[in-house]
């Protein structure tokens, strides 16, 4: 009976979460589990209200031509509540999502600028939220999207602020989560001179096409958070269904996994595709968990409760992620033909994220390593050949590999060679291992996830958790004295 009123307790608050979009019927499932694991940083609880402006400034189309005169609106939402002129700028890094108030808001960030009288700029990146410098976004618009153009426009913000007499002595810190972590540490790199420090939460720095460690560390997050009934849960389930693919009972997976019937069970990518959605769905959770809520044991309880025979808990556990659609539509051709659909109906962050993985980064999560509870059955091929059948022939794996490798050659990988930049990771964020370790300085978070350490310091911190927020904390005032 105790086991019975958890699950009942927990599918209310999760309820909410499950639901990736309100209308979604049309939408592929991969599509909207990538765009998921890349959704903006965790909301901040907010306590009282703030004033956060809207501005909007002008930036060049090609901040690297002079001979493209082209300009586009860039947003930028400010909250000036704790300024006073002359006092610092901390400016919050946009990545891949739609730009909102709370993290200037509310968290730890908040509290530092609070401390030193400072005014709060969150920068929304080109062609994401309501920042779009050129439609459609056809593959020749998209070479404007790249993370150069990214940084280039936020030192134009840092130039525009500065031109007002308040903010004509200002120093300028930045900080940022996952991808705009990332650029937390470039621009430091690129600009020097510009921001006197960095801090970069869960930075991802080495490029990488196959990105097979990601998936191992979201199934050890499993065992270590769920407990091995939790991980095995999900490895017998996909064993069992990569079995039934394997040994000819493919229309027996695709009733059970309640597929679309324009899904081909006998065509490899749409094989690919329901494994990696599976997997991605699962590795959500684990990218953002909190282990003081004991969000992985709650889920797993939830899985459990679906069926107690696990290819059945599984396939139920999924769909109600994906809000209990009529079918599971995880069709390949129809992912490449949302994402072409989207070059010319802009939906906020797909496509254009999606175009930057082809172009620069990679980092795509495949079942490569053997230490995961997802299977064998989801290579990175399946997203570099999505690059090409969305992007054109510029964009073969073997181009991909090329673009990935300069992108390292310029910013050194995992070792950036920078001052004033302070790096954290968490220990079971599955982004980790192309982020910088202990050797390279950076600050580990035992059992911590994703952008998990953003908050206010608060009494449900792990010590190592606090003693970061405290580093940071410190590192703020050396670098602003």
């Amino acid at each position: 009976m105790r086991h019975i009123l958890l699950v009942i307790a927990l599918l209310a608050p999760l309820a909410s979460s499950a639901k990736l979009s309100s209308d979604v019927s049309k939408i592929p499932a991969s599509v909207r589990t990538l765009k998921e694991l890349h959704r903006g940083p965790p909301m901040q609880l907010i306590s009282k209200r703030a004033n956060v402006e809207t501005r909007w400034i002008s930036q060049k189309l090609d901040n690297f031509d002079e001979d493209n005169e082209e300009v586009w609106d860039d947003r930028v939402l400010i909250n000036e509540d704790h300024f006073v002129d002359g006092s610092p700028i901390f400016i919050y890094l946009g990545g891949e999502w739609e730009i909102e108030p709370s993290p200037i808001t509310a968290g730890h960030w908040v509290d530092i600028a609070s401390e030193h009288n400072g005014s709060l700029v969150y920068t929304e990146h080109r062609f994401f939220g309501q920042s779009v410098p050129i439609k459609p976004l056809t593959t020749a618009n998209l070479k404007y999207q790249n993370v150069e153009q990214a940084l280039a426009d936020v030192v134009n913000v840092i130039n525009v602020l500065k031109e007002e007499e308040k903010y004509k002595n200002s120093k300028v810190v930045v900080q940022g989560c996952s991808y705009s972590a990332t650029m937390a540490v470039w621009i430091k790199k690129l600009y020097p001179d510009v921001i006197v420090g960095s801090w970069a939460s869960s930075a991802p720095l080495q490029a990488k096409v196959d990105f097979k460690a990601y998936m191992k560390v979201v199934g050890q997050a499993y065992r270590e958070l769920g407990g091995d009934y939790c991980y095995n849960i999900i490895d017998n389930a996909t064993s069992f269904y990569e079995d039934l693919f394997e040994n000819g009972q493919n229309a027996e997976a695709k009733k059970l996994l309640n597929l679309c019937d324009n899904f081909n069970e006998n065509d490899q990518h749409d094989q690919w595709q329901i494994f990696s959605t599976i997997a991605n769905i699962l590795a959500g959770l684990a990218q953002y968990q909190n282990p003081a809520n004991y969000d992985l044991a709650k889920h797993c309880s939830v899985l459990r409760s679906f069926s107690t025979d696990d290819a059945t808990a599984l396939s139920k556990f999924i769909q109600w992620r994906l809000d209990n659609p009529e079918c599971v539509n995880t069709v390949y051709k129809a992912t490449v033909k949302y994402y072409k659909w989207a070059m010319h109906n802009y939906d906020g962050s797909s496509l254009s994220w999606f175009f930057q993985t082809c172009n620069e980064f990679g980092w795509y999560q495949s079942s490569g390593s053997k230490n995961q509870p997802f299977g064998s059955s989801f290579p990175a091929t399946l997203y570099t050949d999505t690059c090409k059948d969305v992007f054109g022939s510029k964009y073969t794996a073997a181009k991909i590999e090329k673009y990935i490798s300069e992108k390292n050659k310029v910013y050194g990988g995992v070792n950036p060679n920078v001052e004033n930049v302070y790096m954290t990771h968490g220990g079971l964020d599955p982004w980790h291992p192309v982020g910088a370790g202990a050797a390279q300085g950076a600050t580990i978070i035992p059992q911590a996830s994703h952008c998990s350490d953003m908050g206010s310091i608060s009494a449900k911190d792990s010590p190592a958790m606090l003693a970061s927020k405290q580093r940071v904390a410190q590192l703020v005032r050396e670098w602003l004295a």
